[in-house]
């Protein structure tokens, strides 16, 4: 569970679907919950408990100003922008 960044309880992530990645999941099966989200639940998850880390900082994810610092140079600088990257898993997620 920690090679997918899931430490304790109650905790999401995004991750692309891949051979090894869904390999993994298919091991931790009985233990999460996996699917492929739709757009309005990446939104509201991102506005009602989104964070980043800017410097090493837990950030929340709320101001427009801190994404366009953080990721200004990867052509994000908006909330919005940053729903459509998970979203469609651009090149910029990670």
């Amino acid at each position: 569970l920690q090679l997918l960044r899931l430490r304790q309880i109650h905790n999401g992530i995004f991750m692309k679907a891949n051979k090894a990645t869904l390999n993994q999941l298919r091991k931790v099966e009985p233990y999460v919950m996996f699917g492929y989200p739709n757009l309005k639940s990446v939104r509201e998850l991102i506005y009602k408990r989104g964070y980043g880390k800017v410097n090493k900082q837990r950030i929340p994810l709320t101001d427009n100003e801190v994404i366009e610092k953080a990721l200004g140079s990867k052509g994000i600088i908006c909330v919005e922008d940053l729903i459509h990257e998970i979203y469609t898993a651009g090149p910029n997620f990670k």
